[in-house]
């Protein structure tokens, strides 16, 4: 087992030092062994730069995943990572269209959804898209604490592990998603150690940042739009009093695809999700409001997120109207003393 040597700063706090403390300790070997299959630490479903884009969203709707490596077989290199939220845009746009088309089904769905990539966005393959999503990476042997490191950064969710030989070298073995990091923490901080009792207020989480939010009554056009304009990974969904009612996410987007514009974006926002969030394949989605008081303690944020493989949760007050929102990634810069990002 590799240790990274950690010098505690004044700024530390308890919960921060024992989490680094802990992440010293292993490598991404050590955290893959310790993750369940399909827990955030999975196998790798790649695409190719050729692909078409709305082609390229089908794979990740079929393996229920929001972002996938993009191969390059004629340079032989990884162009980026294609992600769901990509393509927002045209999802919303494409539902649209779809409810002013009498009798449409699954084929005109993909040849309006073709349309608008190709000409509202210019887009006919992958390649310019996956190229904004950069490309890290990391190995079987990579501290945790390096691992972070990376997955601290603007943008980037999930490091696939590159290594192999042969005809594999080079070539993605797995992918470690942010949610895994704090899954991992949660699991391997024994329940018994008193450093993650500290309140999100004495670790010094700084949670306390605008929370963008729409009304309930906003239809759900407005709310992925709102998504699609700040670039955004989820938004609050509160009510004419300000009290956290919902949230909308990136994995939305996904449904909303899936959906295939049969239900109508015009009308509000948590009905149009009540709808779309139960109508994939094979699965029953449960959605459940994410928040914690602000006088909840850390470990009680790291077990929340651990538990529910939520991507944020929203820090709500005495009447529960959100005053923070924090997210794995988050906890991940808290961990490793980087939260100024």
């Amino acid at each position: 087992m590799k240790y990274t040597a950690v010098v505690p700063t004044k700024m530390s706090s308890q919960s921060a030092l024992e989490m680094r403390q802990t992440l010293a300790k292993y490598t991404v070997s050590d955290l893959l062994a310790a993750a369940p299959e399909g827990n955030g630490a999975g196998g790798v479903i790649e695409l190719d730069s050729s692909m078409r884009p709305v082609d390229a969203a089908q794979v990740l709707w079929k393996h229920n995943i929001l972002g996938a490596p993009v191969w390059d077989a004629e340079k032989e290199h990884y162009v980026g990572f294609f992600d769901m939220r990509d393509i927002l845009s045209a999802v919303v746009e494409c539902a649209r269209a779809m409810q002013e088309e009498e009798g449409s089904d699954s084929d005109a769905y993909n040849a309006i959804m073709v349309s608008n990539l190709e000409q509202g966005m210019q887009l006919k393959n992958l390649h310019y898209l996956a190229a904004r999503n950069h490309f890290y990476s990391c190995s079987y042997k990579t501290n945790l604490i390096d691992l972070c490191e990376i997955l601290s950064k603007r943008g980037c969710h999930r490091v696939p592990i590159v290594e192999g030989s042969g005809n594999d070298a080079g070539r993605c073995q797995n992918i470690i998603s942010q949610s895994a990091l704090v899954k991992f923490l949660s699991a391997t901080i024994p329940s018994t150690n008193t450093a993650l009792d500290q309140t999100l207020d004495e670790a010094k989480i700084p949670y306390r940042k605008e929370v963008v939010s729409i009304v309930d009554t906003a239809s759900a056009y407005d709310a992925f739009s709102l998504l699609d304009s700040k670039r955004l990974s989820g938004i609050a969904v509160v009510d004419e009093d300000g009290m956290l009612v919902g949230n909308t996410s990136a994995r939305d987007i996904k449904y909303a695809a899936i959906d295939g514009g049969r239900t109508a974006m015009e009308q509000d926002i948590l009905s149009y999700l009540s709808v779309v969030r139960q109508s994939s394949p094979g699965r029953r989605e449960r959605s459940p409001i994410c928040s914690v008081r602000y006088d909840s303690t850390v470990r009680r944020l790291i077990n929340l997120l651990a538990k529910t493989a939520y991507h944020r949760v929203f820090v709500v007050d005495d009447k529960k109207r959100p005053v923070g929102v924090i997210s794995v990634a988050d906890v991940i810069r808290f961990a490793i003393g980087n939260s100024d990002q």
